[in-house]
């Protein structure tokens, strides 16, 4: 996301004189921060339509996941060795019986509904250990056997764990008049429905957050992400287009046409610099969308401060652009950058570093904040993981210096590592690494190290 700056029109006053305002500007703040005993506050309470939009915007702050828990299935065996077997805890043996005696009776309806339940118990025990594809396996089995609701909740919930929501959502489907499966498939739904969304699917969006709230209407946060998906996709029907191999811009009315062509240009000039400078680019096309300024606010519902934001897609207030400007240029490469560590991180990338990255590549600078810096590191109170959550719910002044802390601790990491130590991060976050161990591997020092040794620097 951008800081807001005027893309058309004349200045309101030269460069040098604007940053003069804006320093001046963050002093203030500091100094009111100061007195309340914090540099960089949380992200506060926004306006309830602000909670709603922020789960589908820019890098939202994951919701903790409850995992349907394992649900074991109780085995009734007529006395035989495979009862023996089984009141032992010998599952494999009682395994290998019940298929013999399947084998000889293909048919018996009890001895299916034992097998199912060894099966269940053993794909229990496989995805404790680590082996959630063997589990899947025989939960698939097991599932072909029994209709007991318990193993294909089992089976659901493990397609979910490995990543496969749309399969997990098909096996939950089975068993939605169950209130716990209905809870979970509601959640699948939904997360469905947010990767479409962040890929740009607006229609696959739409029907997969329209099907999370046909199981539970009085969810209104939910509401509100539908709503918006909604709104874009008619928003988009309208639209015109510039197509190409490596961008699609989508432009608000004909009379922006024009407009579409520049950022076009400019987006194809972005992917050649950040891929020379991070040596990454994004495996798929990545869409702009530009709209007018009423209506970017209407779709995004993003904070005034923001000048443009990327949730998965390009969104840029363009509404009147004839001709390529600077600031222009900067939001383009900005917000394009965004796309670029999205993509390399799968997603993972704390808010921080994706900001820091993107003002690298639009070429902004922190050097002509040394001194403000300085009295803010010296305060003792700024802390990396302050930064790594969702900037939305921040106001501006908060904004201004959550993003100036997020430039300099990544100019932090260029000037002492290299661009390649920025990439080999992002790498490391996209392969599932958490941020400590992405580090560590990236740079051969500890999170807290870095920004130990990062704020040394600015005193």
């Amino acid at each position: 996301m951008s800081l807001q700056k005027p893309l058309a029109g004349p200045p309101a006053r030269s460069p040098r004189s604007a940053l003069v305002v804006i320093a001046i500007l963050c002093i203030l703040i500091v100094f009111v921060l100061f007195q309340r005993n914090r540099i960089v506050p949380e992200p506060q309470a926004t306006a309830p339509q602000e909670e709603e939009a922020a789960a589908i915007t820019e890098e939202p702050d994951e919701e903790p996941e409850q995992e349907a828990a394992p649900l074991q299935v109780t085995i009734n065996v007529t006395e035989s060795p495979a009862s023996e077997a089984i009141r032992q805890g010998d599952l494999e043996r009682a395994e290998e019986l019940l298929r013999q005696e399947l084998q000889a009776h293909p048919y018996d309806a009890g001895t299916k509904k034992a097998l199912a339940g060894v099966l269940n118990s053993r794909a229990l025990n496989d995805a404790r250990s680590g082996r959630l594809d063997d589990a899947i396996t025989v939960l698939r089995e097991a599932a072909g056997l029994s209709d007991e609701a318990a193993i294909v909740k089992n089976l659901a919930a493990m397609l979910a764990r490995s990543g496969d929501m749309e399969s997990a959502a098909e096996a939950f489907e089975t068993v939605q008049n169950d209130p716990d499966a209905r809870v979970h498939l509601k959640r699948i739904y939904r997360n469905i429905g947010r990767e479409r969304y962040a890929r740009g699917d607006v229609a696959g969006a739409s029907e997969f957050l329209g099907k999370a709230f046909d199981l539970d209407p009085s969810d209104l946060e939910l509401k509100g992400e539908l709503a918006r998906a909604e709104g874009e996709r008619a928003s988009e029907e309208s639209m015109g287009t510039r197509d190409g191999s490596r961008f699609l811009v989508k432009f608000d009315g004909g009379e922006n046409a024009i407009a579409g062509h520049l950022i076009g240009l400019l987006l194809e000039e972005a992917y050649i610099k950040v891929g020379s400078d991070l040596d990454l680019r994004p495996q798929g096309r990545v869409e702009a969308l530009l709209y007018t300024g009423e209506r970017f606010r209407d779709i995004t519902r993003s904070p005034s401060w923001a000048g443009a934001i990327y949730d998965g897609r390009i969104k840029i207030p363009a509404g009147g652009i004839t001709e390529k400007t600077s600031e222009l240029e900067k939001v383009v490469f900005h917000e394009y950058t965004h796309a670029v560590v999205r993509d390399a991180s799968k997603g993972r990338a704390p808010v921080w570093l994706n900001e820091g990255i993107a003002q690298y590549e639009e070429g902004r600078s922190s050097s002509e904040y040394a001194r403000m810096l300085s009295e803010i590191a010296g305060t003792g109170k700024v802390r990396l993981r302050v930064l790594e959550g969702s900037f939305m719910g921040l106001r501006s002044e908060q904004a201004q210096i959550a993003y100036l802390l997020s430039l300099s601790a990544t100019e932090y990491i260029i000037r002492e590592f290299g661009l390649f130590s920025v990439r080999n991060i992002l790498e490391n976050l996209g392969k599932g690494m958490g941020m400590d161990e992405a580090v560590s591997t990236a740079l051969g020092l500890s999170y807290a190290d870095l920004e130990r040794s990062w704020l040394a620097s600015l005193r």
